[in-house]
């Protein structure tokens, strides 16, 4: 099974966004069967608008997604990462994709290094080169504005 790790902070749209593009971008490669939120106690409500969106954006592949909630408070650090190796975890064997674009700093990088260290499928970033089009639904954004990053491909291509 296809598996999507994601934090949801306060811009759906930086959960939502990252889904969209690789399912645009890289097709049937890695479109998920199960998502993975872990969310901020704060913003219980852009959870549901992610979910709305992701059911969208995959039932126009056939695809109809299971989704499991995990909340965490973004003060603490030491429980964020606890959950979120234990998510990872759980999803050994299984295809795993980890979105490190939402949420504090502290889980982008705690998401990046969980990624190599479990060897997952996919470790996504979407670049968007102006902040202007943070808060907008991706086929709005111009490409030329943006860049879908799988950080594991990405740094092969950097010299040594």
């Amino acid at each position: 099974m296809r598996v999507w790790i994601t934090t949801v902070g306060e811009n759906p749209f930086a959960v939502i966004n990252t889904l969209w593009a690789a399912c645009i971008l890289e097709g049937e490669e890695f479109m998920p069967g199960k998502v993975h939120l872990i969310q901020n106690q704060k913003v219980k409500r852009n959870a549901e608008i992610v979910k709305a969106y992701v059911r969208r954006i995959l039932g126009t592949y056939g695809i109809s997604a299971e989704f499991e909630d995990h909340e965490v408070d973004e003060e603490d650090i030491d429980g964020f990462a606890k959950l979120f190796r234990s998510v990872v975890e759980s999803e050994k064997g299984n295809e795993v994709a980890i979105d490190m674009t939402p949420g504090r700093k502290f889980m982008s990088a705690y998401a990046m290094m969980v990624g190599f260290e479990y060897c997952v499928s996919k470790l996504y970033y979407l670049h968007l080169y102006d902040s202007s089009y943070q808060n907008r639904p991706f086929v709005l954004i111009p490409f030329n504005q943006q860049r879908l990053i799988n950080l594991l491909e990405y740094g092969r291509e950097l010299p040594k």
